[in-house]
Order: structure tokens, then sequence, then C-alpha cells
């Protein structure tokens, strides 16, 4: 612990470095002195989440060390429960009032499990999430928007430049592979038809902040492909969007931030994604491929084709116009001040409810 003993009103669950990125924007609108971070990773992540807290100046305290001294925040914000530690969810442990700060939009089978019943407050990106946790009849649930893609929307960068720093040609366009991890992840199906595209495009592969660790051997797989970048570190995927002319996606969170930024987006499936253990067959992940344009595997030789067919791209941006209302509220830009403002308030919203 950074401060033996010291302890703050606000602290967020931290147990992947990613979050970083996720909760940035808000803890900027909190301020440095308003909260800490508890650090509950694995070794390895929380190796990565302590450097990134002191090389920010961010308060942070091990998780254990709460527990041991019996503090109870008297506002805990994770973006889920995480395991159970004595019996209980391990942020009722050390936590009195719960928020849950939504992370994603997919594998909806984990996103709207029961656990979410132990929230006082849950923090929503829109309208979809607050319809699909209406079981959760004593949380409040409140529309933010998606905070961690505020800058996107005002953010003044030389894109060329950007480009160069990733190795990419500006002269091409760019498309952007974000994959999942574990049996969801596109990487075994697609990365060769996606190489043979390497010519004609700038390809940049994002992995999941999972698979560092526990699939070393994918990354590396990617590495020795003829991608013009694999990025596998924590890195604020806004600055991909920016400068990416398509955004390729298999299941989880970031075919929803392409949605969220209106970036031509296509989808790449897997077989029988119902039976995921985190998606279910109602996880929205599965139902916007109804509307958003997906290949199968047996197709993926088609992938060029589809990214020079203009007129579907056309005709997908007003199909995603009329999909961002559904998952999102509109407070494009100003997200993380909805948040932060809850947050700072949590006592007098539940006591006021």
């Amino acid at each position: 612990m950074n401060e033996k003993h010291t302890f703050k009103e606000i602290g967020f669950l931290v147990h992947t470095a990613e979050l970083f990125v996720h909760f940035g924007p808000v803890w900027e609108k909190l301020g440095l002195d308003a909260f800490q971070i508890v650090v509950a990773g694995s070794p390895f992540e929380n190796q990565r989440i302590l450097g990134l807290a002191k090389n920010n100046s961010i308060s942070y305290v091990l998780v254990n060390d709460v527990i041991t001294s019996g503090y109870h925040y008297p506002v805990m914000v994770s973006n889920h429960s995480l395991a159970e530690y004595a019996g209980k969810s391990l942020v009722s442990i050390i936590g009195i009032h719960q928020i849950r700060f939504m992370y994603a939009l997919g594998k909806g089978r984990h996103n709207f499990a029961d656990w979410n019943r132990c929230y006082d407050i849950i923090l929503c990106f829109g309208p979809y999430q607050v319809e699909r946790l209406k079981f959760c009849e004593d949380t409040i649930k409140i529309q933010m928007g998606y905070p961690r893609y505020d800058k996107y929307f005002s953010m003044q960068i030389d894109e060329d430049a950007f480009l160069k720093q990733l190795g990419c040609d500006p002269g091409k366009e760019t498309i952007l592979w974000l994959p999942t991890w574990k049996d969801l992840s596109s990487i075994d199906l697609y990365a060769d038809q996606l190489s043979k595209l390497s010519g004609e495009y700038n390809i940049i592969a994002k992995t999941h902040p999972l698979s560092l660790e526990a699939e070393p051997h994918k990354i590396e797989r990617l590495t020795e492909m003829p991608f013009t970048a694999v990025i596998s570190n924590v890195f604020d995927n806004a600055y991909l969007y920016k400068v990416s002319d398509y955004v390729l996606c298999d299941y989880g969170g970031p075919l929803f931030g392409a949605l969220y930024l209106d970036k031509n987006l296509l989808l790449l499936n897997i077989p029988n994604p119902g039976n995921d253990e985190l998606a279910g067959d109602e996880s929205p992940d599965i139902l916007v491929r109804k509307d958003i344009v997906n290949i199968d595997p047996d197709d993926a030789c088609n992938l060029g084709k589809i990214l020079e067919n203009k007129a579907l791209w056309e005709e997908q941006k007003a199909v995603r116009q009329d999909m961002r209302k559904t998952f999102f509220a509109p407070h494009y830009g100003f997200s993380s001040e909805v948040a932060a403002l809850a947050i700072k308030n949590a006592g007098t919203i539940i006591n006021a409810c």
C-alpha cells in the first residue's frame, strides 16, 4: 500500500491494466484527490497496474490490505463483482454503496447475470442495458454513454504522423482488427485471409487485454504474419478508431465502440457463438448481426470484396445511426461528466430513491 492505512471516500476496483483507459476520463473529472484504486488482479496484471498507478500519481491499495484493515469505501466502483470472498461478493466486503460501471455491451450471459443485483447503482451505456437489467428491481440505472471515447469527438491529431508511428502508409486505407479472446476469438479462423490484404491495406491488430497473459501463443502468431502493427499492451483504442477506415470485430465490447463512433464495421462470425459460456443466444453482439454486415469463416476469402463495396457501407451508415439510439445515451463527448457526477453524488441518489 502506498499510503499506509490511508483510505479515500471513493474506491475503484481494478483487476486489469486496461481499466486505466476505461475509467481514465472519469478519474480526470473526479480529480486525483477524490479516489484511489483497489488493486485486485493476477500477479501479472497487478505488476502492470502498479506501474501505471505510480507513473500517473494515482493513489492505490492492494485489495488484501483493504480486507485486513476492515475499511469499507463509502462508494465502491467496479466493472463487475469479481469472485466471492468468504461467501460474499468481493465488492460488498470492501464497500458500502456499490456502483457498477459497465465495461462492455457484448457477452450478454456474463454482463446481465444475476450478480448485478448486488449493486445499488449501475452506470449504463444507454437504453438497451437499462432494459436488460430490469430484473434488478432495487438497483438504480443511470444512462451515462461511453466515457472512454469522450476524447474521440474533440481530439485533434496528425493522423498521417500517427499512422507512420505505427508503421502504416498514410496513402493506404486502414483496417483495425479487434479480436476478442478465448473460444470466440477470430484469430485462428481469419488471420490467414486477413494477412493476404496486407499489401493493399494497413492492418492494425489490437488483441484483447487479457490475451497477453492468457494467450501469448496467439499474439506470437500474429507478430509472425505480415500485419502492419500488432498491439497487445495497454493502448487507448480511441486513437486507433480515429485513424481507421474499417473496423473488424468478432464478439465482446469493441464492436460497440465502433458502433458508438460510427465506424464502418464488419463482423467476423464464429461457429455456434450462442453456446459460449459468456455469450448466449440473446447476447447483443450476436443479435446485432441481423443488421450489421457480417461474414462466416468459409467466406473469409471475400473480405476484400466486402471492404470495396462502397454502396454497402453507405447503407450501413443509416443502420448504425438507428442502432446507436438503442444502445447509447446521446452524451457524445461528455459521458465522463455524467458518470463523475453520479459517482460523486451516489449517496444522495441512493437515499433519494
